[in-house]
């Protein structure tokens, strides 16, 4: 799970207006003659409409586009990876906060919006040179894991043993050289979403977020900058993509979910 922010067109949004009242009413009816007639009542509901994917025009191949943006929860997340590495708070949030409240859901962005939405692209952009600019240091705590006993290490395990382990989970998962922030845990370790190398600077002994102790791991993450600063660039086309659909049919509608 993580946050997903996504921008909706002027249509759609009064599309999905129309299929959640028709939904509600749905619900709320309970005389329903027959089953039969209930089942046709929910397929005839006026259709939801999901946003349309716009992809990027730097970076088409991106899991962001101009109309979708993700953040998720884990550590390589834009809003945990970002404020790690510039030593700032420059998450989506941050950069989204001339347009939203902290607590808005679903922003409408009329004509009035588009110079806060031009004060954000421009937070997205200074985030561009900070990420370019910084030495992109990160941590990486590490404890004991939970799971299955039968699914942990019985006892510690050789050097040999930790590889083919490695190897296994690599292969299993079918890892790509290209990417970053697939990474996963399980009860034997936590498997890195990326395959290029991972600069270690330091150890030490710290605690994890449930405070156990951990191990605590200090790398230098190139890669996953790299990938941050298209992200970025990409927050700045969101805006334009806000604006243009502005200019075009008068509004359109900025939901936050997650």
């Amino acid at each position: 799970m993580g946050l997903d922010i996504y921008l909706y067109t002027r249509d759609q949004h009064l599309a999905n207006e129309r299929h959640d009242e028709a939904l509600e009413a749905f619900y709320e009816r309970e005389d329903w003659p027959s089953e039969e007639e209930r089942e046709a009542a929910l397929d005839a509901l006026p259709p939801y409409a999901t946003y349309t994917k716009v992809p990027s025009e730097k970076h088409p191949d991106h899991y962001f586009d101009r109309r979708y943006l993700r953040s998720s929860y884990n550590g390589s997340g834009f809003n945990r990876a970002v404020p790690e590495m510039v030593g700032e708070e420059h998450g989506l949030d941050w950069i989204f906060e001339p347009v939203r409240s902290e607590d808005d859901y679903e922003t409408v962005l009329t004509e009035s919006c588009i110079w806060s939405l031009g004060k954000a692209k421009e937070r997205a952009l200074q985030v561009v040179e900070e990420l370019r600019g910084c030495d992109p240091l990160r941590t990486l705590a590490e404890s004991a894991l939970f799971g299955p006993p039968e699914h942990m290490w019985s006892q510690p395990p050789t050097q040999e043993q930790v590889l083919d382990w490695y190897r296994s989970e690599k292969e299993k998962n079918g890892q790509r050289d290209d990417t970053w922030g697939e990474g996963y845990s399980n009860a034997k370790g936590t498997v890195l979403g990326f395959t290029k190398g991972l600069e270690v600077l330091a150890v030490t002994l710290g605690r994890d977020v449930l405070g156990r102790p951990a191990a605590v791991v200090v790398f230098r993450a190139n890669e996953q900058r790299d990938y941050l600063v298209q992200s970025a660039e990409i927050v700045a086309e969101f805006c334009d993509e806000a604006i243009s659909l502005i200019k075009a049919d008068g509004k359109c509608y900025m939901h936050w979910s997650g």
